[in-house]
């Protein structure tokens, strides 16, 4: 599927709010704090990495532990991923090569 097909699939599951947050990945697994108004069910997040570093990948977890085993999912440096959410589950975001990442955070409600 295509980055635009992605995105609009995305977007077509807000109707009520949308906020996009920049997100500094560290090496340490750091949690992801809603941006929405207080109220609002999240419905959808996707997560964009803008990192410009020479290795580039990030990783969300639904863990505080910073592994790159099973747990975590990579979020490739210039891909768009839709993460599976809910309302009431933690989502930590980090690298593994040391460096910091930058991530866009798409929330939708």
């Amino acid at each position: 599927m295509g980055e635009l097909n992605k995105l609009l699939r995305l977007l077509v599951q807000g109707d009520k709010e949308g906020k996009i947050t920049a997100v500094t990945a560290m090496p340490t697994a750091t949690k992801f704090t809603s941006q929405l108004t207080s109220g609002q069910t999240r419905k959808a997040l996707a997560v964009y990495n803008h990192s410009d570093t020479a290795s580039g990948d990030c990783y969300y977890s639904y863990s505080s532990s910073a592994d790159i085993s099973g747990e975590s999912m990579v979020i490739p440096k210039g891909a768009l991923v839709d993460v599976p959410v809910a309302n009431d589950i933690d989502v930590y975001f980090f690298t593994a090569s040391g460096e910091m990442g930058n991530l866009r955070v798409e929330e939708l409600a």
